[in-house]
């Protein structure tokens, strides 16, 4: 498949096209076709080995920690998504990313792409938009009429759960 690689951490000029073996799917994890990713910010830290004593990386390595696609295969114990399905997802920081025609996604980070979303769409809503659900939502811990504070309002996360919250009847008190 193709992906784009680095050989060795710095600037943007590290990066280029190469070909590499398709991922394996493992139990628990999806094969995606990408359609659409993003640059993170973690993409830009990793790429310049500043988070390299954190995970154990080995080159060549792919960036890429959001992605949205469609589902090309299902490992062993994967309930509720199927070849076909269009998903969202945050990557592993660890392995290897979205830069790339396919990717692993365990299926605890990944989510069904909203039909009124696009791909791009739902890329730029990976990171953020899966880490403001988790912490609000997948917890059932909204109930209408409730003031929840928000720190960092003004940030991707912070700013997905003021609307999540707001939508559900919460009133919102956020620090920027």
């Amino acid at each position: 498949m193709r992906a784009v690689g680095m050989d060795s951490y710095g600037g943007a000029d590290v990066l280029h096209y190469q070909e590499m073996p398709r991922p394996e799917v493992g139990p628990g994890e999806l094969l995606v076709r990408v359609r659409a990713t993003t640059v993170n910010p973690f993409d830009t830290v990793m790429r310049a080995g500043y988070v390299a004593g954190w995970y154990q990386y080995a080159f060549p390595l792919v960036p890429g920690l959001d992605v949205a696609g469609v589902v090309e295969e299902v490992g062993a114990d994967v309930e509720g998504f199927a070849p076909g399905d269009e998903i969202f997802a945050r990557l592993d920081p660890a392995r290897n990313g979205a830069n790339a025609e396919y990717a692993v996604v365990a299926t605890d980070d990944a989510a069904p792409k909203p039909p009124s979303l696009s791909f791009v769409e739902a890329a730029a809503l990976a990171q953020s938009g899966l880490s403001a659900w988790r912490s609000l939502v997948d917890d059932d811990l909204l109930l209408p009429g409730q003031t929840v504070l928000i720190h960092g309002g003004a940030g991707g996360v912070g700013s997905i759960a003021i609307q999540l919250a707001k939508t559900r009847g919460v009133h919102v008190l956020a620090l920027i």
